[in-house]
């Protein structure tokens, strides 16, 4: 078993805990350029096709919702290991599904899996390094998590050579592999587990995360709110990723490959920035202005569309600037809010992960639902998302540094 002063030095339990953390990414973008496919197979429209993805989005975010608790209680390894087997079995049975009906059931407990394995990350993270570490460790894992869905869509096309279905028989290989090391090599990092499970308990972790105060506010809550609506720009570009590249700008699946890495790409130049910053910068200064970066890009992009027609180039810079203002304020966001915690770090850590992905997957259905073959309502959509982001940080800083006008503004 080793210590907590071993896995700080360990570099493999951090791209361990980055590949857990990745399989969710995994399971979206592997199989984005075949849903034109499934949506043949199965004699259904592309919108139809698109709720596969806002269904995996949801079922991420149920996922993590009881997953985190459920951590605090049984301890990370356990869950993380039983994530990893509904994945797997899951995965095995949308390979052999007869329907949409099936897959849309299958895909939601795929993603329920994926969110029992994802969300213990950052869980175990703060279970072993400090809260002062905690950021910077974060952005180290997000880094990894990025790189994964950079090449998943390229891997997507190649596989979908033999059908869309064995993407999904190689994702329950891959996931199979991942429960076999996490059993052999990963060790529980939870200390104080309670001497017998308790429902009651597990769900009360909950009320006090959501409860959680900072000068007597609510300021954990208001982030947590605030990285849901920041997120839900990037669950924007994926649910519509397909439609914007392969529908309305007619590219193949190859091209849609190479322009979805370059948009990841651009998330990982941002989540270095933040990295680098963090040596220097405080984080609340950071997530500032990501975020005001990404409501300014926001804002661009509908002006645009509003009275134009922008070429692929130009719709491509602008969703670059907008990934790279999500890579930037997620690290940073997600570092500070679980600084925030002591104790029921399972259940924070799950909140702030349920938030994202279900207003990432509602928001991004929405948009999707809006475009009627049109670029403007998704671009519409994102920057509504991004002013209510705004507002709601706001919101946390003054509460959260409330002594003078400068603090709240940027200290």
């Amino acid at each position: 078993m080793y210590s907590h002063d071993q896995l700080k030095s360990s570099r493999f339990f951090l791209v361990f805990l980055a590949s857990l953390a990745a399989l969710g990414p995994m399971g979206i973008d592997t199989y984005l350029p075949t849903l034109p496919n499934l949506a043949d197979d199965f004699s259904v429209n592309m919108a139809t096709a698109n709720l596969t993805v806002s269904t995996f989005m949801m079922g991420l975010a149920l996922g993590q919702f009881l997953g985190g608790p459920l951590s605090d209680q049984l301890g990370r390894k356990a869950v993380g290991l039983i994530g990893l087997t509904v994945f797997t079995l899951a995965s095995i049975a949308i390979a052999l599904s007869d329907n949409i009906d099936q897959v849309l059931l299958f895909r939601l407990l795929q993603a329920i899996g994926g969110g029992f394995a994802s969300v213990i990350c950052m869980a175990q993270v703060r279970d072993v390094f400090e809260p002062h570490e905690v950021g910077k460790k974060f952005a180290n894992i997000v880094l990894v998590i990025l790189i994964a869905p950079m090449f998943a869509p390229a891997v997507g096309t190649l596989l979908s050579t033999y059908g869309w279905r064995v993407i999904f028989f190689a994702l329950a290989t891959a996931s199979s592999i991942m429960a076999a090391i996490y059993l052999i090599r990963i060790p529980e990092t939870l200390d104080d587990r309670p001497p017998s499970f308790s429902i009651k308990q597990a769900f009360t972790g909950y009320w006090a995360a959501i409860s959680n105060r900072t000068n007597g506010h609510l300021v954990a809550l208001r982030y947590a709110f605030f990285t849901g609506f920041s997120g839900s720009v990037l669950f924007c570009y994926v649910t519509n990723a397909a439609f914007i590249l392969i529908e309305y700008f007619e590219q193949s699946k190859l091209a849609f490959s190479i322009y979805f890495g370059l948009m990841v790409f651009a998330l990982m130049l941002g989540n270095r920035l933040t990295a680098r910053l963090m040596s220097t910068v405080a984080l609340p200064m950071i997530i500032y202005w990501a975020n005001l970066a990404q409501l300014l890009s926001a804002a661009a992009m509908v002006l645009l569309c509003l009275f134009t027609e922008p070429p692929l180039w130009q719709v491509m810079l602008g969703i670059s600037m907008l990934m790279a203002c999500a890579g930037a304020t997620s690290p940073a966001a997600g570092g500070h809010f679980i600084s925030l915690f002591s104790k029921n770090i399972g259940s924070a850590s799950s909140l702030n992960s349920t938030v994202m992905f279900a207003f990432g997957s509602v928001i991004g259905g929405i948009a999707a639902l809006l475009s009627d073959g049109k670029l403007l309502p998704i671009f519409a959509v994102m920057l509504c998302s991004s002013i209510i982001a705004r507002l709601l940080l706001l919101s946390a800083r003054a509460k959260e540094q409330p002594s003078t006008k400068a603090e709240s503004l940027g200290s």
